[in-house]
């Protein structure tokens, strides 16, 4: 474990400029300000369909754009992979976002559990919609029908560790009142359904969300980190992870700024270890926390 963290450690120091850090920081602070204490929101809620993804692609290609920009130097980018990353990775992650999955809960069930679970949908259907996305990728850019980063992890110590040390901030945190606006996510069951709801009903419910995780690890720590890692070397992980923090715009302030450091730790072990599994214990273990310290909250 202690080699794990030392070339963790190793690697961020030696990409770490406190000029590139200064500008990734001033975007991020320069966002949040905007998105949290300013009448304008970065995340959409109910708009049309065409508009959301137009103004997605546009959120994710800027931060992505921003970050590569900030690594390089440069607006010219010669190599063509490039090019395709640089426009199908906010692509892809748009129509993750805006898909309406939730059409596809089948007319049986009621209204209620209809309401209760869309938000589950759009996580299942996501986790379909990005694997065999990047399935196809895999296939036509190395002729592989295979998922990025799918390889078995080596020890799960090191992450059981880092697991451990983001408890005492995910207790601050559930502390903040704009957590209790947003965590536990299953309180739409309680919300929509009310004493209908069972503990089967949230099993399902936690089982989608834990889901959205594959997809989350799938996506940055397998695809982006595989892909622009032999574009960039270790570059690559700063640019990843501003694109990363656009993604928690629509969450409480305090995860949206940690997401980018959360980023960049899971960034440099992934590009390590080839592997998303570890990566995606730490974010579901983290997540599942967030639910169980906010319905602790709810039910102080």
């Amino acid at each position: 474990m202690r080699k794990f963290l030392a070339i963790t450690v190793t690697d961020l120091l030696q990409t770490f400029s406190l000029k590139k850090y200064a500008i990734a920081l001033a975007i991020i602070l320069t966002t949040c300000f905007i998105n949290y204490y300013s009448g304008f929101r970065f995340w959409l809620k109910g708009e049309p369909f065409l508009f959301s993804l137009a103004w997605y692609i546009t959120l994710f290609f800027s931060f992505l754009f921003a970050g590569i920009l900030i690594e390089t130097g440069t607006l010219v980018f010669k190599k063509r992979t490039l090019h395709f990353i640089l426009l199908t990775a906010p692509l892809l992650f748009a129509l993750k976002v805006t898909i309406p999955f939730k059409n596809l809960l089948p007319d049986a069930i009621s209204h209620l559990y209809k309401q209760a679970f869309q938000q589950p949908a759009a996580w299942l259907g996501g986790v379909v919609f990005i694997s065999l996305s990047l399935l196809f990728i895999h296939r036509l850019t190395e002729g592989k029908w295979s998922l990025y980063g799918i390889k078995r992890t080596g020890s799960l110590r090191p992450y059981f560790f880092l697991i451990v040390l983001m408890i005492p901030l995910l207790a601050w945190a559930s502390l903040q009142k704009d957590f209790s606006l947003v965590y536990p996510k299953a309180k739409a069951i309680a919300e929509s359904a009310g004493n209908n709801a069972g503990p089967l009903h949230y099993f399902l419910f936690e089982a989608a969300y834990a889901s959205d995780f594959i997809t989350i690890e799938l996506f940055f720590r397998g695809f982006l980190i595989a892909v622009l890692g032999k574009l960039l070397g270790r570059q690559c992980i700063l640019p990843i992870a501003l694109f990363y923090f656009s993604i928690h715009l629509g969450k409480p302030m305090f995860e949206a700024i940690s997401s980018f450091f959360g980023g960049m730790i899971l960034g440099t072990i992934s590009y390590h270890t080839k592997s998303i599994w570890g990566g995606w214990l730490v974010h579901v273990s983290i997540a599942l926390l967030m639910e169980l310290f906010g319905y602790l909250l709810r039910t102080a």
